[in-house]
């Protein structure tokens, strides 16, 4: 059985490590290079104000493991010790992780990794003229923000990295497809990527691994089929996805 691998580079070793001693074929096509923002880029100065005022906040939510570890990045350099009195969050294990490996209590959801499942949260319910800071990359969803204003709360964005989708030509794309391989991806941003690139993708796959249930209803809903969604999207629970259902 092939699996293809979109994660980015450098992000990926570890899980096609276990996935070959499970033996499993792997593929390897990043989808997107994660960059940090540019020093002197709207979102950087936007994000450097936010961080400098990090104390006035009372709610820090890391929307990605890779906002989560540019995040640290900035935290780092501008405070010597997390101020005290915020709450951090992170929207599933992945993102939550890099969090509590900096020595932060940082909270997520005990299910359904994505925006909803952070929503339904009781530390979030109750939140009237709270400010919350979301770690973000450039662009994304706005079903977050827009809920959490909608409670009340004053949200502003760190932007702290792009995705640059990495594009790849028709005949490496037929020659990464002809195995029909199980397609592991990392975000609907991936789904989007790959469907610019390859013609009827549903057709040339054996299935979908995604990494919430959110982009896996709009997967279906495109006509893919079947779609995995694992625990979460750290490599033990893809890994035991892959064992229990393929």
């Amino acid at each position: 059985m092939t699996i293809l691998v979109t994660r980015p580079e450098g992000q990926a070793d570890r899980l096609i490590g276990a996935l070959e001693q499970c033996g499993y074929q792997v593929l390897h096509r990043p989808l997107m290079a994660i960059q940090p923002v540019a020093a002197d880029s709207p979102a950087a100065r936007a994000t450097r104000s936010c961080m400098l005022d990090l104390d006035l906040y009372q709610q820090v939510i890391a929307i990605s493991a890779n906002a989560a570890r540019q995040g640290l990045a900035w935290l780092d350099e501008f405070w010597p010790q997390p101020p005290l009195g915020l709450d951090w969050y992170g929207v599933g294990p992945a993102s939550v992780e890099p969090l509590r490996e900096f020595g932060l209590d940082a909270q997520c959801p005990a299910s359904r990794y994505d925006s909803e499942g952070l929503l339904a949260l009781a530390a979030l319910q109750q939140i009237a003229e709270q400010r919350i800071l979301i770690w973000r990359g450039v662009g994304g969803r706005e079903t977050l923000a827009s809920e959490l204003r909608a409670r009340g709360a004053r949200v502003d964005y760190a932007e702290l990295y792009e995705r640059q989708p990495v594009p790849y030509s028709r005949d490496d794309w037929d020659a990464a497809l002809a195995a029909c391989p199980w397609l592991l991806l990392s975000s609907g941003q991936a789904l989007d990527i790959i469907e610019g690139q390859v013609p009827e993708l549903a057709r040339r796959i054996a299935g979908l691994i995604l990494p919430s249930e959110g982009i896996a209803a709009a997967a279906r809903a495109k006509g893919y089929d079947p779609v995995l969604v694992p625990a979460s999207a750290r490599d033990e629970d893809m890994l035991s996805c892959l064992a229990a259902q393929l």
